[in-house]
């Protein structure tokens, strides 16, 4: 039986003021190969990569993406290479689903439209900033809520990236849980025009303005209390950061930057250890292709 092969990109949510609705897509894969096993066999799963999964979350991912396309998929045996680090705030579970779908869609006898494959990962992931960046790559603006998905993709951004990523545990739940449920009208209105200017920015790729639209007070000031460190980065000043800001829910950090992207990663990594937390750098580009079937026809 003819094998296949889909991939897809990290990704960061957010980028400060953007919560829930801005996503970059970022060159580290996650890639399952594909083939479907003989009628009665069980499925099978192996697991490799840099970061392979240590429990099943990533494969319930997955799965589930393959059963929202496929209702009764085939048993399956898949190769499973993760070299997206889990648990940081890089949308390894949006990568996941991403594949899924894209799974299920390959089996179908007929599969359904792009715009459909796209709400389907956005809704299973909860998120469309990280959801879209994995399944599109590049930029990403977009807004899901009970009236449906809407969504503009731009190409990468013409920048540089560092990304750090510390020693701490923090799942995405718990981060959600440190914040409040209600904001002050100022500092909504603080976000609401520094998440339309990071749209625009985004749009125009005019960089230099980005690192004002980056500037949060909705999430990354709460979530700072259970990052060490956090603060000093969000705050650091060089001429060579285009903007900075926290990956996702955390606890990994971004630096957009001009140039010099392993210099940019020691200072940040610096101030991760000033605060007593070991870190690494990660030097990725951005990912201007998201999900895609690199081998085989259908099986």
């Amino acid at each position: 039986m003819t094998e296949f092969v889909v991939t897809a990109p990290a990704s960061s949510a957010n980028l400060g003021a953007g919560f829930d609705s801005v996503g970059i897509g970022i060159e580290i894969r996650m890639t399952a190969r594909v083939r479907v096993v003989e009628r009665g066999a069980l499925p099978a799963w192996e697991y490799g990569g840099l970061h392979p999964p240590t429990h099943d979350g990533i494969r319930g991912c997955v799965e589930a993406g393959i059963a929202r396309i496929l209702p009764r998929p085939p048993a399956l045996a898949v190769t499973f290479e993760n070299d997206i680090p889990l648990g940081a705030g890089l949308g390894s579970s949006a990568a996941a689903y991403a594949i899924g779908v894209a799974i299920g869609a390959r089996l179908s006898d007929r599969s359904p439209d792009d715009d459909v494959l796209a709400r389907a990962v956005a809704e299973l992931e909860g998120h469309p900033d990280n959801a879209l960046a994995a399944w599109y790559g590049g930029s990403i603006v977009a807004a899901l809520s009970d009236d449906g998905l809407t969504s503009l993709r731009f190409p990468a951004l013409d920048a540089g990236l560092a990304v750090v990523v510390p020693d701490l545990m923090l799942p995405t739940a718990d981060a959600r849980a440190l914040l409040p449920r209600a904001y002050i009208r100022g500092d909504a209105v603080y976000n609401i025009q520094r998440a339309a200017l990071l749209g625009a920015a985004i749009a125009s790729g005019r960089l230099e303005v980005l690192g004002a639209a980056v500037r949060d007070r909705i999430h990354q000031p709460y979530r700072a209390n259970a990052i060490p460190g956090l603060r000093a980065i969000l705050a650091l000043d060089d001429p060579a950061i285009v903007a900075i800001a926290l990956s996702g829910a955390g606890p990994a950090v971004l630096a957009l930057v001009r140039d010099d992207a392993a210099r940019i990663g020691a200072l940040t990594q610096a101030a991760f250890a000033r605060a007593g937390v070991a870190s690494r750098v990660l030097t990725p580009a951005l990912a201007s292709r998201g999900v895609a079937v690199l081998l085989g026809e259908p099986v």
